[in-house]
């Protein structure tokens, strides 16, 4: 599957989350997707309109139209965000703002949820924009949360299917390359099955980790049974697991 295509998905789903109320889960969607595909107008529109920051609403939107110039929406928006700039910049010359950690410190930053005072340090990027520590942690996407059990059903599967892709997939020798991909998205889907409404570097972290361990077990049974590292040195089975990898990286993050 191509990156564009991925990138169409992720899409998708961040229109779905965003229209769900879930701006968090939709604005990393979406930044995977202008990440795989960074010529995707849709993606960079939505991101506009999903971040409160207006450094990164203008980013975006010009990003719009640097591929579209004449996108109307985008064009419209990017004059509001430029309007609404002048005005704080003309409310901010009689305005001294301290850090609400930090009372010695001036700061023209604010959270964007709370709206609390916040020099660079307390400051943390989100994919909303800038917010204070309290606000990312009380904030924190369930779907991102992966505990235990949900990493450890992730690491299982992964194990098992990549003993079982390391033992198929090199079969098809150059083919692996075209057959990899289509592999490791089964895999993902297994995984995205077996923890639904669950995503994140963790997850995709573990489910990587059982993929390889799969593939090392698969190499030590063989080694065990018949004294040869045979699938160590085989480039197609190290192709299908670092295919597999990307993929799940790719789409559980």
């Amino acid at each position: 599957m191509s990156d564009t295509t991925i990138a169409r998905d992720l899409v998708t789903e961040g229109i779905a989350a965003a229209r769900a109320g879930d701006s968090e889960q939709a604005a990393r969607l979406l930044r995977r997707a202008t990440e795989l595909d960074p010529t995707n107008v849709e993606a960079w529109l939505w991101r506009s309109s999903l971040t409160d920051t207006l450094a990164d609403k203008k980013a975006f939107l010009a990003q719009v139209l640097e591929l579209d110039p004449n996108n109307l929406e985008a064009r419209k928006a990017l004059e509001k965000v430029i309007e609404r700039e002048g005005a704080l910049a003309e409310r901010a010359g009689d305005e001294v703002l301290y850090c609400t950690v930090h009372p010695d410190r001036e700061t023209m930053l604010r959270c964007n949820r709370c709206g609390r005072p916040m020099c660079p340090d307390c400051a943390v990027r989100t994919p909303v924009g800038l917010r204070c520590r309290e606000c990312v942690t009380e904030q924190r996407s369930p779907i991102y949360q992966i505990g235990a059990s949900t990493a450890t059903v992730a690491l299982i599967l992964g194990a098992i299917l990549g003993a079982i892709g390391s033992l198929i997939v090199p079969m098809f020798g150059f083919w692996v390359i075209f057959v990899g991909p289509i592999a490791g998205e089964l895999v993902t889907r297994v995984v995205e099955a077996a923890t639904p409404r669950k995503r994140g570097r963790t997850l995709a972290l573990a489910a990587s980790a059982g993929v390889v361990l799969g593939y090392l077990g698969v190499v030590a049974t063989f080694l065990v049974l018949s004294g040869r590292l045979v699938f160590l040195f085989n480039p197609w089975a190290w192709i299908f697991v670092g295919l597999t990898v990307m993929t799940l990286f790719a789409r559980l993050r």
